[in-house]
């Protein structure tokens, strides 16, 4: 467990942390996947989204990132999942993922714009994503589908429910 410094005051100096915002959006059994090319770490394929310019709220990063990237124009709906992801030294400062849920009308398909930065969309039968992400996208991705059929909310470390991880881990 990561003990802070008594010294740090980390309401006047907080940490930098990352805000990202993704959509769990579903068609039938298929959900809407994106290839982010510049990935190498993580897996190429997950969920579509961005991430949040200084003080943009993550609802309104969404928006902004699927207009931008695929040309869709969503309000987000009901929040999934909290997607907690610790530093990692060298490449990047501990983030959140915010996850939420978002309907498109049959008649809307996705576009990928050039200046978006996804290589591609693609619907992809839910049994199948296991194919395409992997680490941490493909179990944020099943937890959020579980949230999304149980209308819960979930906290997750990576992608695994917080119940499940013990503090000594966190």
């Amino acid at each position: 467990m990561v003990q802070a410094a008594e010294s740090e005051n980390w309401f006047d100096n907080p940490p930098p942390r990352r805000v990202g915002a993704h959509a769990l959006i579903l068609r039938g059994s298929r959900i809407l996947m994106v290839t982010r090319p510049y990935r190498i770490t993580v897996s190429q394929w997950g969920l579509p989204g961005g991430s949040a310019a200084p003080h943009e709220l993550p609802w309104r990063t969404l928006s902004r990132s699927l207009a931008e990237r695929l040309e869709l124009r969503v309000t987000p709906g009901r929040l999934l999942a909290a997607d907690h992801v610790p530093a990692t030294p060298h490449k990047h400062d501990e983030g959140v993922n915010y996850v939420y849920e978002v309907h498109l009308p049959d008649s809307v398909e996705p576009v990928v714009t050039e200046a978006g930065g996804f290589g591609e969309a693609r619907w992809v039968e839910r049994t199948a994503v296991g194919e395409l992400a992997v680490d941490h996208s493909l179990r944020r991705i099943e937890q959020c589908l579980r949230a999304a059929e149980s209308g819960q909310f979930l906290e997750l470390l990576l992608g695994l429910p917080r119940q499940s991880i013990s503090d000594e881990h966190a």
